[in-house]
């Protein structure tokens, strides 16, 4: 019974190893030459580990850092662009000034040439100042008919009498304050040609009988200024100056408004000297 069973098992090994002997069969060597080279090209295109490839660059992923990293560097470069700028505004301004100089210096050179050829001439002698109180005629005041209730040396009527008749023959007429004219023209009440200076918002002049008048309603006056021309203008008996002054209004003896003109005047003329 045993050399049966050993039997069978011996034959099954002798063809099992026959068997594989005979399906392997020797390569030539260009065919291992070929194999080699095809297992070395495909050993380089597998990836080694030292080259590993990131996920973030294949996936185009930004994290917080590279931001951060990015934004740093626009810092940066703004930082160095504002720097730029300033140090280049400033280059500006100084050679903005160093022209403007040096124009300066071209117009000064250029005037002093120009100005040697020139002749030196004396100075000008200012006029003395006018004083701010005026007399409205020239010379001696000569009073020839005075201010109140008289006699109308036409009519013979009793009447007031508005101001003062001073002695003038078509002599230039003077203002006696700093003053605005209010009114010029033809006074139908018998005053002729006459003309109204407002003074300082508080005195009114009249000036009546005139022969010519130089100046219109509007136009300022100092005082001293030549405003007309006395004369027979109106009932007149013969060429004169009507003179009357008002204050706030009211009529007010023209002989006592000129004499305190002549105080004030010749109280200025002692602290002058």
């Amino acid at each position: 019974m045993k050399k049966l069973i050993l039997i069978p098992f011996f034959i099954f090994i002798n063809i099992f190893c026959f068997a594989q002997f005979n399906t392997i069969t020797p390569k030539s060597k260009e065919k291992i030459e070929v194999l080699k080279d095809t297992l070395s090209s495909k050993s380089d295109d597998v990836p080694k580990k030292k080259d590993k490839i990131s996920l973030k660059k294949i996936l185009k992923i930004t994290t917080k850092s590279d931001l951060k990293n990015e934004i740093d560097s626009l810092k940066s470069i703004l930082k160095k662009s504002a720097l730029n700028l300033e140090k280049n505004r400033q280059n500006d301004r100084i050679r903005d000034s160093l022209i403007f100089l040096r124009q300066n210096k071209i117009e000064n050179e250029n005037f002093n040439k120009n100005n040697r050829s020139f002749s030196k001439y004396d100075l000008i002698d200012e006029p003395e100042e006018i004083s701010k109180v005026v007399m409205p005629l020239k010379g001696k005041i000569n009073v020839t008919s005075p201010f109140g209730v008289r006699k109308h040396p036409i009519f013979g009527q009793i009447k007031m009498h508005k101001g003062i008749d001073l002695k003038a023959n078509y002599e230039n007429v003077y203002s006696v304050l700093d003053g605005i004219v209010t009114e010029t023209g033809w006074d139908n009440k018998g005053g002729g040609n006459y003309m109204k200076i407002k003074h300082f918002g508080r005195f009114e002049t009249s000036y009546l009988h005139l022969s010519d008048i130089y100046y219109h309603i509007g136009e300022r006056v100092n005082a001293g200024f030549i405003i007309a021309k006395s004369g027979n203008s109106g009932n007149s008996t013969g060429p004169h100056l009507h003179f009357s002054v008002k204050e706030y209004g009211q009529l007010i003896n023209p002989v006592v408004f000129l004499n305190d003109l002549i105080k004030a005047n010749n109280l200025i003329a002692i602290y002058n000297e």
